[in-house]
């Protein structure tokens, strides 16, 4: 499991650079087993699986975070969504998409988050 953490914290750290150290900071000083948990299994094994792309996986997580109404992970996975090649444009049309099915509510303020990000990673 130890190797599963530390591929997972490399994986992690791969995809969102600086951005995505600063927003698991908190949660590896005060909750160091949830973030082994997370590392060790979703970026350790889950993610780093090969049946779709990197891509693909990001638009899942990003929809899948939106429609729950969870956007403090937004950022990070918008971060990715950009470091594996995605455009800003594209994600635009990933939220554009999510309107007729979860409202737009929800879609505007992952649309906030989509902005406040792009406007830290500047």
């Amino acid at each position: 499991m130890k190797n599963n953490i530390n591929s997972g914290f490399e994986h992690f750290s791969n995809l969102s650079g600086d951005y995505g150290a600063k927003a698991l900071a908190p949660v590896k000083e005060h909750f160091p087993e949830l973030a082994e948990f997370i590392m060790g299994n979703a970026y350790g094994d889950i993610f780093q699986r090969t049946a779709i792309g990197s891509d693909w996986k990001e638009i899942a997580v990003i929809s899948s975070l939106i429609t729950m109404g969870q956007y403090e992970q937004l950022g990070v996975h918008y971060v990715m969504a950009l470091r594996v090649g995605m455009t800003v444009e594209q994600i635009k049309g990933i939220l554009l998409h999510l309107v007729p099915v979860i409202g737009a509510p929800r879609v505007i303020s992952a649309f906030n988050v989509l902005l406040e990000t792009l406007e830290e990673i500047k």
